[in-house]
């Protein structure tokens, strides 16, 4: 072979193989989006390739596809793909920022073999047309051709804006099936099936998206999670995601996904504990294809229960099911004497602000949400609003500032704050009252009338300092029943137990009880006072109660004919009749009963004062 004839030979073998690498490099790039998956998070229409009208489309700031010109038109984009070898899902999200119309209104074409639809073979998706019947409809394109092969609910897309999120799954015998969302979610409700019998697709075809807009429309189409793919087999289960405590006979579970109908309805799926059992009837409908209603007629759901729903044997539409459980509460509306006030904060430090706390005293579990905080003084009024369900025996205090309580108290981990805004609080006097709406109607809860002088009498300073309830069964406007918090807890304890609560004993024996042996009345917040606890066999007693040296010698008059209900307490800050802190020694504390039908009584306590102990 001469130098001219391998030149030649070269050139054409080089031309051959430039074409071959380049058809190659071709059929991998479609090969490569035989998973065809667009939801444009990298923010361009470069990557797949998209060609037609591309500069009248942007990716917004939301990561979506946009319609974005000016002026009435068409406008159409189309990129080419490789077909799922097996059978197909295609999801896709759209929006249409308006009522459609025949002026406008979307294509999408799932599968065409050429991009003009006028000599095209395949399937579209029509959103929009005159009147109020607006359906999505799925046409096929037989040599540009179209022909309808099913439209889905009536109406759903007839308002503004006409939203949905569709799965379309295709079977390579033919049957098409779509599930709608019309709300933009993903619990997909049938909506459309249908077979075609002549279904055949080529190994590549184009996806599009076509828009016909007016001038007001021209930037008010959205699309976005657009997916074609083999169908994946569903093999996750429904989940309770949520168990809702509508009455004391009604219960509104969602779970994770769609659920199939007859499982669905099945009452022994379901079982809840604590004797509650399972329900009498089922609400269920394919509107609302997560959530189901169960009632019970026979057997009341009571507040102060923590029970546990299981569902076994409900199903999704793929037949999965596993066991799941959740628990729940009912958690009911406070009423007289359910919640009581046992702290309140109205000099607060520089930069802080007021604080009330109350305390779940029933055996319920208490809705706080639309709990009125009153001040009757001024006659302002707060209504609060939280998600908190209040247990047995839990504080929560309400703030405006909770940071500055947690900050300034070093409050523990148990504790529990409603951050909102309280009516105004005196600092030297007001009441707190907390309500709540039944009905029409308000209900008192609990009410307070607080004093400044309630403080205990030897604190310098009250600024920053609260008044703590002592006994949680004792009345609220008891004088007796409020100390100031103690410094070891930095003079508050919001949210969580009392620095001077007074455990309850309820074997406490006929007469009075000193709590204490020993009292220290200096201030430190440990041991400052003393309770004399008493029980009677009746109320109506007057008390006059003095207090002794060890010499015999009067200290103070601590009571003078003061009327006593059957029980309670009366409390000893550790001061004589003349506001000093007692010395140091042995005191007795005498007490005399005079009953109106006649009954006297006498009773003797005996209690050390120490000092700095």
């Amino acid at each position: 072979m001469n130098r001219k004839d391998m030149l030649s030979f070269i050139n054409v073998y080089s031309l051959k193989t430039r074409y071959f690498i380049t058809a190659f490099l071709v059929l991998l790039t479609i090969a490569g989006q035989s998973q065809l998956k667009l939801d444009f998070s990298n923010g361009n229409l470069t990557d797949p390739l998209w060609q037609g009208d591309v500069s009248r489309f942007k990716v917004n700031a939301s990561g979506q596809l946009q319609l974005n010109t000016t002026g009435a038109g068409e406008s159409y984009i189309y990129t080419q793909y490789a077909v799922p070898p097996d059978s197909i899902q295609l999801d896709l999200y759209f929006k249409l920022q308006f009522a459609p119309s025949n002026d406008n209104f979307s294509k999408i074409y799932l599968f065409i073999d050429n991009p003009v639809e006028s000599i095209a073979n395949g399937y579209y998706l029509r959103l929009g047309e005159n009147g109020s019947n607006d359906a999505i409809q799925v046409w096929k394109l037989t040599e540009g051709v179209p022909s309808l092969m099913s439209s889905a609910t009536m109406g759903a897309i007839s308002s503004d804006p006409a939203e949905g999120r569709i799965q379309i799954k295709i079977y390579r015998d033919g049957l098409w099936t779509m599930g709608s969302d019309y709300e933009g979610t993903t619990l997909f409700e049938d909506d459309l099936v249908f077979v075609d019998s002549d279904f055949s697709l080529p190994d590549s075809m184009y996806f599009g998206i076509y828009c016909k807009y007016t001038a007001t429309r021209s930037d008010k189409f959205f699309y976005d999670d657009i997916s074609i793919k083999t169908i994946e087999r569903d093999t996750i289960a429904p989940e309770i995601v949520s168990v809702e405590v509508i009455n004391d006979s009604e219960l509104k579970v969602i779970f994770s996904e769609s659920l199939e109908e007859v499982s669905a309805q099945n009452t022994s799926n379901y079982t809840v504990n604590n004797s509650l059992g399972r329900p009498d009837q089922i609400l269920f409908s394919t509107t609302t294809p997560n959530t189901v209603n169960l009632f019970y007629i026979n057997n009341k759901i009571l507040s102060g229960i923590i029970y546990t729903l299981t569902a076994n044997g409900v199903k999704d539409k793929s037949a999965n099911n596993i066991e799941s459980k959740k628990d729940f509460v009912f958690a009911t509306k406070p009423l007289k004497g359910d919640l009581i006030v046992t702290e309140v904060l109205t000099d607060p430090y520089l930069g802080g602000a007021d604080f009330i706390e109350i305390y779940n005293k029933s055996t319920k579990f208490i809705a706080v949400d639309g709990l009125v905080i009153r001040n009757t003084q001024n006659n302002q009024a707060k209504t609060i609003a939280t998600s908190l369900i209040l247990k047995p025996t839990q504080y929560t205090a309400i703030c405006q500032d909770t940071a500055f309580l947690k900050t300034t108290y070093g409050v523990p981990k148990e504790s529990r704050f409603i951050q909102a805004t309280l009516p105004s609080l005196n600092v030297s006097d007001a009441n707190i009252t907390i309500a709540s709406m039944m009905g029409n109607q308000e209900v008192t809860i609990d009410s307070f009338d607080y004093q400044e002088d309630f403080h205990f009498a030897l604190l310098d300073e009250t600024k920053g300092v609260s008044l703590e309830r002592i006994s949680l069964k004792g009345p609220s406007n008891d004088a007796n029943n409020w100390h100031s918090a103690s410094q070891q807890v930095l003079f508050a304890t919001p949210g969580y137990k009392n620095s001077n609560g007074q455990v309850e004993d309820p074997n406490a024996s006929f007469g009075f009880t000193a709590d204490k042996k020993v009292i220290s009345p200096n201030g430190d917040g440990t041991d400052d006072f003393l309770l004399l606890n008493y029980k009677l066999d009746k109320s109506g007693y007057l008390a006059t109660i003095k207090i002794y040296d060890s010499e015999g010698f009067p200290t103070l008059n601590l009571e003078n004919n003061t009327l006593l209900g059957s029980e309670g307490s009366i409390k000893w800050d550790g001061v004589d009749g003349e506001g000093n802190i007692i010395r140091m020694g042995m005191y007795i504390i005498a007490t005399r009963l005079f009953h109106p039908d006649g009954d006297i009584k006498e009773f003797k306590n005996v209690v050390v004062v120490g000092g700095n102990l």
